[in-house]
């Protein structure tokens, strides 16, 4: 059997069930796991097709191995992560989170929330592809199952501050959240309003990515109904997004700026593609932005290290409540309920303006890409005042910025430009094509 290599990324191992992961890849990347870091391990899974079979998969490897395993069954990620967080497991959590229903894999961290990723997930790799050591006959592991959820949702409502009183939209896309999201909102003396809330492992109502395309209906139930707001999640539970009563899909930003008016502004964690709005918004009210590479791994690490109040990631992920419990959607929706309660209806009436911003992907050969984002990085650290170099290159400018990253999967360079209006969105976008071709064609003469 031909091992596969590209399915362990930086961040989690994901790949197409049946083509890249199958059970007895999963339950070597068990035996990986457990060789790497031996532990008691938290087991859970979201309910895609092949959830169940590759979870029974990853228990046997991680027993196999000599690990322990407390099974926590089917569930949002949010109850994995308050079960290395809180109870002090390793977590081993079985989810593609926002692809597609053919994809699978899974999320690792070692007990008390030590996430696994980059070099770790790249040392689980090489045991992998070099060969598990299994336990002797006897030494294997123990297993037993464990009911967490109804602990977490204690937990969740002794968490939040909500006091109930809104109508909410609450749209689960068919995923993880569907089995209990509704019933807390409503338990908190919320009025909820549910689409796309019964577990489905085909996502069929909009897919398992909530985003502006995908969120059409939801948008417009949002408006025809009169709800306060309208929220989405991916299909674990780890992302969300918000829409506001007129039907507006907010940014990751916007949503942040209403958390933050709404139950105090402090120091706030936020990925290098986070808007300017953020960070202007933030410094005039006292406090600071400290900025990390785009992935929510960088976001939740920071979190720890500080006081901060928020932790913000372009996608939709966030750190609420102090990192009550890394980024758990379910605590993100418990955190800005809370913050339009306390602002008052409607919630249009707070929302900060988002700037113009165009993403784009510019081919660059994957013996290229490297190259092209370090030279950039010389290019204009020499020539402007306000660069960042901690993910690839930003350059702020008095109106808008730029920001350049190499793909780690295909043969592009990402950038992302954001602008106050048309003209410098339209000159950023000239500058940094003109940049590249210039940098291009010096390093091909070479």
């Amino acid at each position: 059997m031909e091992l596969p290599r590209h399915i362990f990324r930086a961040y989690d191992v994901r790949g197409i069930y049946g083509k890249d992961i199958t059970p007895d890849i999963m339950a070597r990347i068990g035996g990986a796991v457990s060789n790497y870091r031996r532990a008691v391990y938290a087991v859970g899974a979201d309910f895609r097709f092949s959830s169940p079979i590759l979870k029974s998969a990853l228990i046997s490897g991680l027993t196999g191995a000599g690990s322990d395993v407390v099974d926590i069954g089917h569930a949002p990620i949010g109850v994995a992560m308050y079960s290395t967080k809180h109870l002090g497991y390793g977590m081993a959590y079985v989810t593609a989170s926002h692809l597609p229903p053919e994809w699978n894999g899974v999320k690792l961290s070692g007990p008390n929330a030590q996430l696994m990723y980059k070099d770790d997930v790249y040392a689980i790799r090489d045991i992998f592809l070099s060969g598990v050591e299994w336990a002797p006959l006897g030494s294997q592991g123990s297993y037993e199952k464990r009911d967490v959820i109804p602990e977490y949702l204690r937990f969740a409502q002794k968490v939040t501050g909500s006091k109930g009183g809104l109508k909410i939209l609450l749209d689960c896309g068919n995923g993880a959240t569907s089995i209990f999201a509704a019933r807390l909102l409503r338990d908190l003396g919320h009025e909820v309003v549910t689409i796309n809330c019964d577990v489905d492992p085909r996502f069929p109502g909009r897919g398992s990515e909530p985003t502006p395309s995908t969120l059409g209906l939801t948008a417009k139930l949002a408006r025809d109904l009169g709800v306060d707001f309208a929220v989405a999640f991916d299909g674990d539970g780890d992302r969300t997004v918000f829409i506001d009563e007129k039907g507006r899909v907010l940014s990751a930003e916007q949503a942040a700026i209403i958390m933050l008016k709404g139950n105090g502004i402090g120091d706030v964690v936020a990925n290098v593609e986070c808007s300017k709005i953020l960070e202007r918004f933030v410094g005039e009210h006292g406090g600071h932005v400290t900025r990390v590479p785009v992935g929510r791994t960088y976001m939740v690490l920071e979190m720890e290290k500080g006081d901060y109040v928020l932790g913000v990631e372009s996608s939709g992920h966030y750190v609420a409540y102090r990192n009550a419990n890394m980024d758990d959607g379910i605590m993100t929706l418990l955190f800005f309920t809370e913050a339009v309660e306390k602002l008052g209806r409607p919630l249009s009436a707070h929302v900060v303006p988002m700037p113009l911003r165009r993403k784009l992907k510019l081919e660059v050969g994957d013996e290229e890409k490297f190259k092209l984002v370090e030279a950039l990085k010389e290019r204009f650290t020499a020539k402007y005042s306000r660069v960042d170099t901690i993910d690839g290159v930003r350059v702020d400018f008095e109106k808008g910025w730029i920001l350049v990253r190499p793909s780690n999967t295909e043969p592009v360079v990402r950038v992302t430009i954001e602008a106050e209006d048309e003209e410098e969105l339209a000159r950023l976008e000239r500058l940094i094509r003109s940049a590249v071709e210039e940098v291009l064609a010096t390093l091909r003469k070479k």
